[in-house]
């Protein structure tokens, strides 16, 4: 009966979100998989592309970089979905507080979802975060203050906890407005933040809760 009840949760929660198949959406290309065979969240892939568009709008710089935040398996302190926004808030501010001698504002964003493989697996999250690319340059120091507050919230010592996507490249994908190849690595980013978009092991999410979260910005004109 229980297995029933699951797999009905699961249908429902997929019978109410709008998908995408296509491997072009918005005129982006998106991670669906090789052969199209994997769904993506239409909400998700708006709140990155809507994300990096605003951020390149307003900056002539801006660093993207996807991070993923795991759970330790060893330790009883378990981060929920409920935490992860207000672990990515004290990141803003601590990096803030790094930056308070800085002429460039911080300007930090971010798009996060939740993936959990079974309901007895521990989750672990995905982020996609921006930031104002004259302020920071290197992805790894967003990493590194993520990392800090991660281990603060679960109380643990073991590094680790947070991984630096391969998507990154070596140190984050760096937009700037001024370069030959902006519109291609505007491409290369959407296309990373859009792996937060498939819907694969979405399903053991708590019935109700929200496929994606996003920090606010303003939104454009028309």
């Amino acid at each position: 009966m229980d297995i029933v009840i699951c797999i009905s949760n699961i249908k429902i929660q997929e019978m109410n979100m709008k998908t995408i198949n296509d491997s072009i959406y918005r005129s982006f290309i998106v991670n669906t998989g090789v052969h199209t065979n994997l769904s993506c969240n239409k909400t998700t892939l708006d709140q990155i592309i809507d994300l990096v568009e605003y951020m390149t709008e307003v900056h002539s710089k801006t660093l993207c970089v996807r991070l993923d935040i795991m759970n330790d398996v060893d330790e009883y302190t378990i981060m929920e979905r409920h935490h992860i926004t207000r672990v990515l808030e004290e990141t803003r501010r601590h990096l803030e507080l790094k930056l308070r001698d800085s002429s460039n504002k911080l300007d930090l964003h971010y798009v996060w979802t939740t993936e959990q493989t079974s309901k007895t697996e521990r989750p672990h999250y995905h982020c996609f975060i921006l930031v104002n690319g004259n302020a920071i340059q290197d992805g790894y120091s967003v990493k590194k203050a993520l990392n800090r507050i991660v281990m603060k919230w679960q109380r643990t010592h073991k590094q680790g906890l947070v991984h630096f996507s391969e998507s990154n490249g070596k140190s984050g994908i760096m937009l700037n407005r001024n370069a030959s190849d902006f519109e291609r690595r505007k491409g290369d980013a959407v296309y990373a933040g859009s792996y937060l978009a498939k819907v694969r092991s979405k399903e053991h999410r708590p019935k109700g809760a929200r496929f994606s979260s996003a920090s606010r910005f303003p939104k454009r004109a028309g």
